[in-house]
């Protein structure tokens, strides 16, 4: 339990914490989906951001009270372990985060690599210039924690200026006049797949409690820090998806993959897309640097706890040898040209819902403690907010249930969770045979 001689984060602390967790919201998939959600649902689609922005907040709160009652890295796998036993505490978290960062990194560093060679040099070669990237983040990462937190701090900040400037100019505009968006007459199905979705644009603020070196820290600064960090985000989508619409056409912002690219040349011409290419890149060091801060870190942690080999938890404020095994699949997908494929983006999905599923796992896990912890003990502690985890499990199911039906490959997505799911059981079913 939380006691009062937990430290606080100090302000740097906390910079670094909301950089980590809101990382994986400002990259170029992310920033791809709004653009294309915009298009598809109008000024609609704000609402499911809202709604969205709302659920997440209510999960972040979750993770805070967990971490308040088992603090540090591993308390997600001590609390999963202690509720839902070991197999469910090695399949969900490894599934969801392991598959989304190997396939997910894969995608963003070949976007990265596409605008660095459209942008600033066409002559350089895409893959090179994502290999050497991915090389470089892997340095940052080994050199230890506080070095990758300030890198993250740059990273996210430089997005942020650049994607709040280019909205700020948009919104007076000085440059050019609005257009008139045009009508992209959505289908229910598509309305309804992007309401889906919504939720998807805010995964990764659990990332940040991977992150704490040290284990005593304040529950409710965690709480603020991921509450905050969503809050953020959420504005500047807000700000970003209503430029967008203010500049491009409707039906251009749900056909494009490059959505951010042709707001910004509306918005600046060739400077903004110029500026934008700066942030992508920047989008892309940060998301892909959150993912090896936090992601190597639950795999040691985990591996502290029995779950997974004890060489998984070596040097756990480093995990290298998590690190350099996440490196070695991510550029083994990046070297069998595996960006752009189709099943790639399958892959992905999986992940996204795999990870979605473990938020729901977590609101089940807090439901199931919070019965036995007194009301003064928790972090938040209004009455009737103790249903709140439940009803936030319930409605991620159907947002689970409902991405499936929408999936425009329903079938291999089932599949490729289903694989997933029962391999990680088979393991983690011989692991705690054999090591029990």
């Amino acid at each position: 339990m939380e006691s009062d001689s937990f430290g606080k984060l100090k302000p740097m602390g906390f910079v670094s914490f909301i950089a980590v967790a809101i990382g994986l919201m400002l990259s170029s998939e992310s920033l791809t989906l709004l653009g294309n959600s915009v298009g598809l649902a109008g000024p609609s689609f704000f609402i499911f951001l809202t709604v969205a922005a709302l659920l997440h907040m209510i999960t972040a709160l979750s993770f805070g009270e967990l971490l308040s009652s088992f603090p540090g890295p591993d308390g997600e796998a001590r609390l999963m372990r202690m509720t839902l036993g070991p197999v469910f505490a090695i399949v969900f978290p490894i599934g969801g985060r392991v598959l989304f960062t190997i396939c997910a990194a894969t995608g963003i560093l070949a976007t990265a690599g596409y605008v660095f060679n459209e942008t600033f040099l066409y002559w350089f070669p895409n893959l090179g210039f994502s290999f050497g990237l991915l090389g470089i983040l892997v340095l940052i990462n080994l050199v230890g924690p506080k070095f990758s937190e300030i890198a993250q701090i740059i990273f996210v900040s430089l997005v942020l200026v650049g994607l709040l400037f280019l909205s700020l100019v948009g919104l007076s505009g000085l440059e050019r006049g609005p257009v008139t968006s045009v009508n992209a007459n959505p289908t229910f199905l598509s309305i309804t797949q992007t309401a889906l979705l919504a939720p998807v644009l805010f995964l990764g603020y659990d990332l940040a409690g991977m992150t704490i070196a040290i284990k005593k820290l304040r529950s409710v600064d965690i709480a603020k820090a991921m509450v905050g960090g969503i809050f953020l985000v959420a504005l500047i989508y807000y700000l970003w998806g209503v430029v967008s619409i203010g500049y491009v056409s409707l039906d251009k912002l749900a056909d494009t993959t490059i959505p951010y690219t042709i707001t910004a040349k509306a918005i600046m011409g060739q400077k903004g897309r110029i500026l934008m290419g700066i942030v992508i890149l920047s989008s892309t060091c940060a998301a892909v640097n959150a993912l090896l801060m936090g992601v190597p870190k639950m795999i040691a942690s985990m591996s502290v706890q029995g779950l997974l080999p004890s060489v998984l938890g070596a040097a756990r404020d480093r995990a290298p040898i998590p690190l350099i095994l996440l490196t070695i699949g991510t550029g083994a997908m990046m070297t069998l040209g595996m960006a752009g494929e189709p099943v790639l983006e399958v892959y992905i999905r999986a992940g996204m819902w795999l990870w979605l599923l473990n938020y729901g796992l977590i609101h089940l896990c807090v439901f199931s403690i919070g019965r036995s912890i007194p009301d003064k003990a928790k972090l938040i502690q209004i009455r009737s907010y103790r249903f709140f985890p439940i009803i936030a499990f319930a409605v991620l199911i159907v947002i689970l249930l409902g991405l499936v039906w929408t999936d425009n490959e329903p079938i291999l997505l089932i599949k490729t969770i289903f694989f997933i799911i029962t391999g990680l059981s088979l393991y983690g079913l011989l692991w705690v045979r054999f090591n029990s």
